[in-house]
């Protein structure tokens, strides 16, 4: 085929999909007014407040009485609700087991439920890179609904990776001997490490166990030159924290390993069940015990990741995990009162099973209820404060212009209550409304199944949880219709390939070509069969309603 045939076939290809690249150019604008604002910076909430984003990213916010209208902005009012950045979870675990317990369908359903909740963002602490590097790319292109995902390789002594959570991880690998699961000694060649770390598609290196602390300023330098996160284990063993924090890792995790600075048996107790009888209790808890410690980490900067929900959650297995618990809720009392930074984060794994909201939720209320934080303060750590953990706080972390659009709209107070970060309206990430479930003030269901076959409820095109259209044109409100379907889709595991009949309502059959045009960049292949007819009126005067079914059995 010659250049002058590929380029005519190329010229006549985008004249017929013009309408794709059109769409796909154009930048949507939503102006949100009267919404009471969370400055997680000041730990104030400035009122009646108007935030204009365009695409994905806040390009203004004022008072709504200078701004409550732009030309060719949908206008969403919050009627005096509260906005706080997208919630960000510095400590979750996922794809540990890909083939397993957390395999493809159960991870994606988890990281739905977190970004439904309010979780924008999450930092993930070690699994399979193989399958952690397909989610992140997937949640960066909004293909799944799921917070953006920043994950680590784990790096450790060659003692750790008999660990059993490790060999599933590597699976196909040796552990300790890929790019994501990496032993050290004192001849280990860094540069390299750091760069199959960032070939694997990792941010960050997390120093688990077992390092020797010559190894440890050569792991945290080689990973800040090559534009990686130092992450680590508040105790790795045989270094003790403060080793740690000196050698420059920017975080470290689990405020209940502070105590390993005095207590010299720390491993044999923590991972082997040894007694601790011979150190008396009380002198752990001295804040004075830490005063070398505490000065480190306000000197470097270094912010604790101090993980509490796992902590109480497990404390009623045994007397150690009693401690435990108690240790992590001490030790990071002890830590805010000295003026170190706290990020949220939760270790958890799943919790799906028993939480409506997740469970990051809880570690607000913990920080606020047993550390002593204010509600505002506890907003921080799990926005700002985890966003600079990961290294975005550029980008993200707080409702400021030219920072993504990842919001969390709040119909209560959250200065007077943290538990109103549960009180969720809207989700809002890359400047997109996120589906977050069925309304309950709704007299119907988004979708039903029975026997493989999902009926999903119509469609207009109205932004998710608001009534407000997106748009005043036909091929705006459709494009919005079609992307709730999507949304709801995946709720069900679902995809615009598996919906086997469409219908189509218009309040103007005329429109029917412009609906069309829309209507078929939503499908690939096999055209799912249909029925289109105008409609006297429709919802929110809506110009386009779309009803579809779906079949597990379809491909």
């Amino acid at each position: 085929m010659n250049i002058k045939r590929i380029i005519i076939l190329v010229v006549l290809f985008l004249a017929s999909n013009s309408h794709v690249f059109a769409m796909e150019d154009k930048i949507e604008k939503i102006l949100l007014i009267n919404a009471n604002i969370v400055d997680v910076k000041s730990l104030k909430v400035v009122k009646k407040q108007s935030i204009l984003i365009e695409g994905d990213k806040i390009k203004r916010i004022t008072s709504t009485g200078r701004l409550s209208k732009v030309k060719g902005a949908s206008v969403v009012d919050l009627k005096g609700d509260f906005v706080i950045p997208g919630l960000i979870d510095a400590h979750v675990h996922h794809a540990t087991d890909p083939d397993g317990w957390d395999k493809l369908s159960i991870t994606t359903e988890r990281l739905r439920y977190l970004l439904r909740g309010g979780v924008t963002s999450v930092r993930d602490m070690g699994g399979d890179a193989r399958a952690l590097a397909f989610l992140k790319r997937q949640a960066e292109v909004d293909s799944i609904a799921s917070p953006d995902i920043y994950f680590s390789i784990i790096i450790g002594g060659e003692t750790f990776f008999s660990d059993p959570r490790t060999i599933a991880s590597a699976k196909g690998r040796k552990p300790g001997h890929t790019a994501w699961m990496r032993a050290v000694g004192e001849n280990a060649d860094m540069d390299s490490i750091m760069l199959q770390a960032k070939g694997a598609g990792a941010t960050g290196i997390k120093i688990y166990a077992d390092v020797e602390a010559e190894s440890l300023p050569l792991l945290a330098s080689a990973a800040k030159k090559h534009g990686l996160k130092a992450w680590s284990h508040a105790y790795i063993g045989p270094s003790k924290p403060l080793q740690t924090v000196n050698a420059g890792v920017e975080t470290i995790s689990h405020a209940s390993d502070i105590p390993a600075q005095l207590v010299d048996n720390f491993k044999e107790w923590r991972r082997e069940n040894a007694g601790l009888e011979r150190f008396n209790r009380e002198d752990i808890l001295k804040s004075e015990s830490y005063a070398e410690l505490f000065s480190a980490m306000r000197e470097n900067e270094t912010i604790l990741d101090a993980t509490l929900s796992v902590f109480e959650e497990r404390k009623d297995l045994n007397e150690k995990y009693r401690l435990l618990h108690q240790l992590s809720t001490n030790m990071t009392q002890l830590a805010y009162q000295s003026g170190i930074t706290i990020a949220a984060g939760t270790d958890a794994f799943s919790d799906l099973e028993k939480d409506t909201t997740p469970m990051i939720h809880h570690e607000l209320k913990l920080l606020v209820d047993k550390v002593g934080m204010t509600p505002l303060e506890a907003i921080q750590a799990a926005t700002l404060n985890a966003a600079k953990v990961i290294g975005i706080e550029d980008s993200t972390g707080s409702v400021d212009v030219g920072k993504k659009a990842n919001l969390v709209v709040l119909s209560g107070d959250p200065e007077k209550n943290i538990e109103n970060s549960t009180s969720i309206s809207q989700v809002i990430k890359n400047g997109r409304f996120i589906f977050i479930g069925d309304d309950p003030q709704l007299p119907f269901s988004s979708s039903r199944e029975l026997n493989g076959t999902v009926w999903l409820s119509g469609q207009i095109g109205n932004y998710p949880s608001t009534l407000t259209l997106a748009g005043e044109s036909l091929e705006s409100q459709m494009h919005q219709a079609m992307k709730n379907i999507g949304q709801v889709l995946q709720g069900e595991n679902l995809s615009f390939e598996d919906v086997v009949k469409c219908t189509l309502m218009l309040a103007n059959i005329d429109d029917w070509s412009g609906a069309n045009k829309v209507y078929v960049q939503y499908f690939d292949g096999k055209m799912p069969a249909r029925s289109a007819f105008a409609s006297s009126g429709l919802a929110l005067d809506a110009k386009v309603e779309v009803e579809c079914i779906a079949s597990r059995s379809a491909n």
